[in-house]
């Protein structure tokens, strides 16, 4: 090992212990836990770009920001795997607000019991997508923040979609998770191999949908409720999941 590499080790080391610092100060004052404020050191749980199907880092970081932004009352997640993008949202969310997570998975159903049982603002639902109905969020209660990460399947999101519109608040954020591209050069590592799994999956020579029928699912909208505002998260400067922000409501009152 030559002393430019010794070098950049001990960098590395010591930029790792740094990084960690802000999450062993949170933990030892209580912050980890609390609800309020703009404390992000719970995301040095999640992992970057070389993230396979949960939420990436800066994905939730942005996520993060969003709820902090707008700050609201009723979010809706379908698909809550084992929590990370549940745990984020309560990071994020005021003490008023509520978090409704849906997902037909057992296991699920158990990490959100003893995962998240203990906060007042947490609810969770065993129960298919396309099934949410108002009872499932309180008769009169409107959705503020709805993300989608569950099937991935368009028709099964299609029917969701048309089950859980009217639940919507009049300019609610609609955040849908996967809808980006690879570039082939991006796909080694953990990634190597991804691009044979389904093949009729790249839209073209070089870029690979890992999730085609959530993009799909996004010109869907597009096409059949040209009232949803269409912006893409999507970048290929790294290997990154890409996410589709939608909200309803037309121009600005003046």
């Amino acid at each position: 090992m030559d002393l430019r590499e010794r070098v950049n080790r001990k960098l590395w080391r010591s930029y790792n212990s740094v990084r960690l610092a802000p999450l062993l100060r949170a933990a030892a004052t209580g912050r980890l836990l609390r609800a309020s404020g703009t404390d992000v050191s719970h995301l040095a749980f999640y992992e970057g770009d070389d993230a396979i199907g949960p939420l990436q880092r800066e994905e939730a970081l942005l996520l993060f920001g969003m709820v902090r932004t707008v700050r609201p009352k009723t979010v809706v997640e379908i698909g809550f795997h084992y929590g990370q993008s549940a745990f984020n949202f309560l990071r994020a969310m005021n003490h008023d607000a509520i978090l409704f997570s849906f997902d037909i998975d057992r296991d699920s159903e158990f990490f959100a019991d003893t995962r998240f049982g203990h906060d007042p603002r947490f609810r969770f639902a065993r129960k298919s997508q396309d099934e949410i109905v108002e009872a499932d969020i309180g008769v009169g209660r409107k959705i503020d923040f709805l993300f989608v990460d569950a099937s991935h399947d368009l028709e099964l999101n299609q029917r969701t979609f048309a089950a859980i519109e009217g639940l919507l608040a009049p300019r609610a954020l609609v955040a849908i998770h996967d809808t980006g591209t690879y570039k082939r050069s991006s796909l080694t590592g953990p990634f190597a191999g991804l691009g044979d799994t389904y093949p009729g999956n790249w839209t073209s020579e070089d870029e690979y949908a890992h999730q085609l029928d959530e993009r799909r699912f996004v010109n869907w909208i597009g096409e059949t409720r040209p009232q949803y505002g269409q912006i893409h998260f999507h970048s290929h400067r790294t290997r990154r999941h890409g996410m589709t922000l939608l909200q309803a409501g037309g121009p600005l009152a003046t």
